[in-house]
């Protein structure tokens, strides 16, 4: 498990970081010295990587944003830097999942660069909301993130009891639609952890891009305002009807199977509704 992943998990439990680190060493006391040494060596490697990983892409956005940044920010470089990003867009978007990698990295510019635009016209009070906000959107992503694999989970061990059941109602047909409904829910189990470690490195980049104080902060606000115009950009992302074709299966069989998730979760809440009114209309004229 990436350890910004677990670090997240504890911060949706709100456990305060003396819990944490007491959550931790129990962890690792059923590990033997040997296997607690590889696995301390395992974790310096893994957060080594992701800092070498975090570095390396904030420096290749510097270099993005200063193709509007270290110019006169007129209207034609302005529209130059937009057709910039359009195009990556175009080039991306046809991508399997490109969209969505779309509109989670155009979430992410946008919710960091104006965070840290207004924590400066408000001379740094908006800045503890902003903190507070980025904090229940990353305790919202984990539950996403964890339920979805759970979901997937329940699926696949539910098609099994069916499958060992065996019987006249498990027909070809009933397997083929289990099939394709646990494949989509893998599909998106692995997609919202995806999504999920795009976005959590994408802040750390911002956070490193927009918060370096060797850079004078006029500067920064710039790159704030260019992370703003980007990330628009990307959050608008679309394909055109004619765009969608057979290579965008995956997302089909996604969409599907989390939608039918969603039909099913809003058909119980309504009959959940519905037998409560039920019980309090009977508590009422009792």
């Amino acid at each position: 498990m990436d350890k910004s992943e677990e670090e997240a998990r504890m911060d949706a439990a709100g456990l305060s970081q003396e819990e944490k680190e007491l959550r931790k060493k129990e962890k690792k006391k059923g590990l033997s010295r040997e296997q607690q040494e590889r696995l301390a060596a395992y974790e310096l490697e893994r957060k080594k990587a992701r800092e070498e990983r975090v570095n390396t892409l904030a420096t290749k956005l510097v270099d993005k944003l200063s193709v509007w940044t270290e110019t006169d920010k007129g209207p034609d470089v302005t529209r130059a830097f937009e057709e910039k990003i359009r195009l990556e867009v175009e080039n991306l978007k046809m991508e399997s999942f490109g969209l969505e990698i779309l509109h989670a990295i155009g979430a992410t510019y946008t919710s960091k660069a104006t965070s840290f635009i207004k924590s400066q016209k408000f001379l740094g009070i908006s800045g503890f909301f902003s903190r507070l906000k980025d904090k229940g959107t990353l305790a919202k992503e984990t539950w996403t993130t964890i339920s979805t694999a759970i979901d997937a989970q329940m699926t696949m061990e539910e098609m099994a009891k069916l499958e060992e059941k065996g019987g006249e109602d498990w027909t070809d047909e009933k397997k083929a639609e289990y099939e394709k409904k646990v494949t989509g829910k893998i599909l998106a189990a692995a997609w919202r952890g995806s999504k999920f470690e795009i976005q959590s490195v994408l802040r750390d980049v911002c956070d490193q891009v927009l918060g370096d104080k060797r850079i004078k902060l006029e500067k920064r606000l710039e790159r704030a305002h260019a992370l703003v115009i980007a990330g628009n950009i990307y959050s608008k992302a679309e394909r055109d009807p004619e765009e969608e074709g057979d290579y965008m299966a995956f997302e089909q069989l996604m969409a599907e199977a989390m939608s039918k998730k969603g039909k099913d979760e809003k058909k119980k809440r309504k009959e959940k509704s519905k037998h409560e009114h039920h019980h309090h209309e009977e508590e009422t004229t009792a």
